[in-house]
């Protein structure tokens, strides 16, 4: 961690959906160049909060600061302003399937910085290389490769336009072990190179552990805990115990799937 200024700062931030409050009062900040990793059990809040803070909802009470501008509210232009800043690695990499791989990778390069394609190709080769794809897969469509080597091509398209900060949802999901920690080597890389501010959001201990200079954990749309990933094992706090240890401290009422929210 490079800078202990806050790059993200999240302030009070409530939005629920009907009468379903999901996310209440959170408070977060993550540091320039620091790499954070939220945590917690499905329908928590992490999708949600990650959702608001890349502007695909907009929160219902709170505010959100990228190097202190509120952007909660912003008009078109401003927003798009900040979205430059983000490079985001979605859970499921989400390609175009009508493109190319390269084409999905130099799509920020083309669509927000006007690049002509034959440069943006370029990037987008070397970006692909950095991800440790060949070259030679560049022209084939999403279906063509395994859903190990979408990852990659998803890991590629959000750094390829050098991003400040980088957003990775669920990364590992849907893949092997083996392969999910090679996404996770590649992300710690790729963080690293860019010199990034990195916000990781999972289920997957293991990852977070990997990834994350800190771990957060919301439970119940609440910050609970929030400390270096190191303390993790000593956190003090029987709710992140009972996560990492696999225990439902409720029994199997506990266990009962919530209704799931975007």
């Amino acid at each position: 961690m490079s800078d202990v200024r806050p790059k993200i700062t999240v302030r009070g931030l409530n939005k629920s959906f009907g009468a379903n409050n999901i996310l209440k009062d959170i408070n977060l900040d993550i540091a320039i160049g620091e790499s954070m990793a939220l945590i917690g059990g499905s329908g928590a809040g992490k999708s949600v909060l990650l959702k608001n803070i890349i502007g695909i909802i907009c929160p219902d009470a709170g505010s959100i600061q990228i190097d202190g501008e509120d952007i909660v509210g912003l008009g078109h232009g401003h927003r798009d302003r900040i979205n430059r800043k983000f490079g985001v690695l979605f859970q499921g990499a989400a390609l175009f399937d009508s493109l190319t791989l390269w084409e999905n990778v130099a799509f920020g390069l083309i669509a927000g910085k006007g690049l002509r394609r034959a440069e943006a190709r370029e990037i987008a080769l070397n970006k692909l290389r950095q991800v440790g794809l060949s070259v030679h897969v560049a022209d084939r469509h999403p279906a063509e490769i395994s859903a190990g080597a979408q990852k990659r091509v998803g890991l590629a398209r959000a750094i390829a336009t050098e991003p400040e900060i980088l957003f990775f949802d669920e990364p590992t999901t849907g893949i092997d072990p083996l392969m999910g920690d090679v996404i996770d080597r590649l992300i710690i890389q790729c963080v690293k190179e860019l010199g990034a501010t990195a916000l990781t959001i999972t289920h997957d201990l293991h990852s977070a552990r990997r990834i994350g200079d800190r771990i957060a954990m919301i439970q119940d749309g609440r910050i609970i805990w929030v400390d270096d990933a190191v303390k993790i094992d000593n956190s003090g706090n029987s709710t992140v115990d009972n996560f990492i240890n696999g225990r439902s401290p409720g029994g199997l009422s506990s266990l009962t799937p919530k209704k799931e929210y975007l």
